[in-house]
């Protein structure tokens, strides 16, 4: 047998090993990086928790609703049934009805981010006027076309009013194509924003 001929007889094996490169290949990269001491993911539906409208960040509004959604979506699933959760929709809709939440909210917002604690004055009584204890922030780090692949990373805080401090903070990332070969192409935002979020909100309950 030539070499020609070898090397012919060779290519659709290897091709054939290839082919299941070609599905969606999305990597979650999701961490925790802080927990403070005493506090348990748990006591937040029991206290109370509120998530906040997603920042934007380096997102666009769109994303950033869409980013929304999903938190809610999958928190509903941990805490069905057990106390008070208020949806970034349900926060929105009542910043838009209520001056002193909007005016509280204007202060907070452009402080959701990893290198901010600012604006956390406005914390207290933004959570005091809707009940709750505890509020869920996110900003959208990062969502773009990163070494050829959609990346979104998702920063996320939570604030306990009552104590007046970041009790846990976490990163939901995913990271992906939609093709990995044949040739590679980047998945949409909408492939791999769900890997983020559900990521993220398992890092917080730790599985």
């Amino acid at each position: 047998m030539t070499l020609k001929s070898l090397t012919r007889n060779l290519v659709f094996p290897i091709l054939l090993l290839l082919l299941p490169s070609c599905a969606d290949s999305i990597n979650n990269l999701s961490k925790e990086s802080y927990m403070a001491d005493g506090f348990s993911p748990l006591s937040l539906t029991r206290d109370g928790v509120a998530i906040t409208p997603t920042a934007a960040g380096s997102g666009t509004a769109r994303e950033a609703v869409a980013i929304g959604a999903l938190l809610n979506a999958e928190m509903k699933k941990r805490t069905t049934g057990h106390g008070i959760l208020l949806a970034a929709s349900q926060v929105d809709q009542r910043i838009g009805k209520d001056n002193t939440l909007a005016s509280l909210w204007k202060e907070m917002a452009p402080h959701i981010s990893a290198h901010s604690v600012r604006g956390m004055e406005a914390a207290r009584s933004f959570a005091r006027i809707l009940g709750v204890r505890f509020l869920f922030e996110t900003q959208i780090q990062m969502a773009e076309i990163a070494g050829g692949a959609e990346q979104v990373r998702v920063y996320a805080r939570i604030y306990d009013t009552r104590k007046d401090r970041i009790v846990w903070e976490g990163i939901g990332e995913g990271r992906g194509y939609e093709k990995i070969v044949f040739p590679s192409s980047p998945a949409t935002f909408g492939v791999v924003a769900p890997v983020a979020v559900r990521g993220l909100v398992d890092s917080l309950y730790g599985h």
